[in-house]
């Protein structure tokens, strides 16, 4: 069964991966879901368990993209870009640092998928009026989407799975997570300074900048995202779900727009990708099956002989590198999943050994920095930028990623390393 159940989990992530037809992410892994369940690999009496374990996730996924949906209908993002323009005062140097630090802010609070696929196009329009080479800036949205996306747990939906899983508090997140988040942060601006500094000579002129005009809404939309940072800081404080902020937000924000504009409902379905939801949930189900065909348990037994022998930083570098890799080659949503279930089996992962979760994350978030496949929010930015007429091969962005994402990935381990050793 143990054979049959990686097989079958294989084949449906390389479905997802490659989407021949008929398969869109969605279908193929309800197609493996099914599978499984023929099979007897998912018993019919955990479903219920499983999905109601996953409500959170699938709720948090919902409101997140229905605040990014209003949010991008009242011009909050290219009134973000153009406030980066002025105060860039014509500099390609200080707007490209204005992007990172636009990129960042945006993907604490509003998650990488914002800034990667929201901001991303904003920010290549920009460029584009003022005729500067556009790679370093797109670039910087993708990049940056990932690299703080390990700032708070609501920063990347991945999060999720490990905090609701062991119960992280925000306090002991940040306390693993802030310093190994600025280190590979400023790592990534290093080099990418280095790399593109040839692209950032040539100044240029703002005298035909236009400002986007604010209204009523946009500053009503502003407010309730505002309102959606502090709520969900408060939220991770106290240890509550996190879909409650961003459901009651996307509720506020729905309310705003029907105050002051006519609601296209036709257009927020078809702007919203509804197929993500059965995505997420129908890998719960498949790691549900790989638990019961005993592979994530197996792997959480070779960890903790690992730690055993006495190696922890080994063990933190196989779980940190481990997940990146895993993270490229199948997506890092199946493989946070697994490496969740995986660590569960560890001896006091919930006490001393919770660093190795905190190294997971790590692997899951920063790694898709080195592969397009990596996150569907990469593959998404990179068809994004393609149908704009910028084309960028996924050669390219491996190239950049082999140059920035093993130094930023090595230093941010080593630090959570040493954070578990201060902590215990």
């Amino acid at each position: 069964m143990l054979w049959l159940a990686l097989s079958i989990f294989v084949t449906t992530i390389l479905l997802v991966v490659f989407k021949p037809r008929p398969f869109n992410e969605a279908g193929a892994i309800c197609f493996g879901v099914f599978l499984m369940l023929v099979l007897g690999l998912i018993p019919l009496s955990s479903i219920g368990q499983t999905l109601a374990a996953n409500l959170n996730i699938l709720f948090f996924f919902l409101g997140l993209m229905l605040v990014s949906y209003f949010a991008e209908l009242s011009g909050f993002f290219d009134s973000a870009a153009n406030l980066a323009l002025k105060l860039s005062n014509g500099s390609s140097w200080r707007l490209l640092g204005l992007v990172f630090a636009l990129g960042i802010v945006i993907t604490m609070f509003m998650s990488n998928d914002a800034t990667a696929l929201l901001l991303t196009p904003v920010i290549f329009m920009l460029v584009q009026r003022y005729g500067l080479k556009p790679l370093p800036y797109v670039f910087a949205c993708a990049f940056v989407a990932n690299a703080a996306s390990f700032i708070f747990p609501f920063s990347n939906p991945v999060n999720l799975l490990a905090v609701d899983k062991f119960g992280l508090s925000l306090s002991e997140y940040l306390g693993f997570m802030l310093i190994p988040a600025l280190l590979a942060i400023t790592i990534m601006i290093i080099i990418f300074y280095f790399i593109f500094r040839r692209d950032l000579k040539a100044g240029f002129s703002l005298v035909t900048a236009k400002a986007v005009a604010a209204n009523n809404f946009s500053r009503s939309v502003r407010l309730a995202l505002v309102f959606l940072a502090i709520v969900c800081l408060l939220t991770s404080f106290m240890g509550w779900p996190l879909a409650i902020p961003l459901m009651l937000t996307a509720f506020i924000l729905m309310g705003i727009t029907l105050f002051y504009k006519k609601m296209d409902f036709g257009h927020l379905r078809h702007s919203v990708s509804w197929s993500i939801l059965p995505f997420v949930l129908g890998l719960a189900f498949m790691v549900n099956g790989l638990e019961n065909a005993g592979i994530t348990s197996a792997l959480g037994n070779w960890l903790s002989g690992t730690m055993a022998g006495g190696d922890q930083l080994e063990t933190g570098l196989i779980t940190s590198f481990g997940t990146a890799i895993g993270s490229n080659l199948i997506n890092n949503w199946p493989m946070m999943m697994v490496s969740v279930s995986s660590l569960s089996a560890i001896t006091d992962i919930s006490g001393g050994n919770a660093w190795l979760v905190y190294q997971a994350i790590l692997g899951a978030d920063l790694g898709p920095n080195l592969l397009i496949m990596g996150s569907l929010s990469t593959m998404l930015w990179l068809m994004l930028l393609r149908k704009r007429g910028l084309i960028i091969k996924p050669l390219d962005y491996t190239r950049l990623g082999l140059i920035i994402t093993p130094p930023s990935l090595l230093v941010s381990t080593f630090a959570i390393f040493q954070l578990g050793k201060l902590s215990n």
